[in-house]
């Protein structure tokens, strides 16, 4: 199943936190980038219109996580 995986959806918690760190922090405002782009590839290798074997979408799924761990961490750092 093809999903995207919204960071305002999945973050509901940190409201308009995302929004104001992205605009004033560009370090930060990169890295939600990163897993934004990431996702995005995510989500066309899935569905189905492109190939890949099953260790480039696991390698793939697996930054999208870590990239996602530091931006909590970045959000509940202040």
């Amino acid at each position: 199943m093809t999903a995207e995986h919204n960071l305002r959806e999945e973050f509901r918690e940190f409201g308009d936190a995302l929004t104001e760190r992205r605009k004033s922090h560009p370090g930060f405002d990169g890295l939600v980038g990163r897993y934004q782009n990431l996702d995005k590839r995510i989500v066309e290798l899935e569905s189905g219109n492109q190939s890949f074997d099953d260790e480039t979408l696991g390698r793939l799924r697996r930054e999208r996580v870590l990239l996602k761990d530091k931006i909590v961490q970045e959000l509940t750092e202040r």
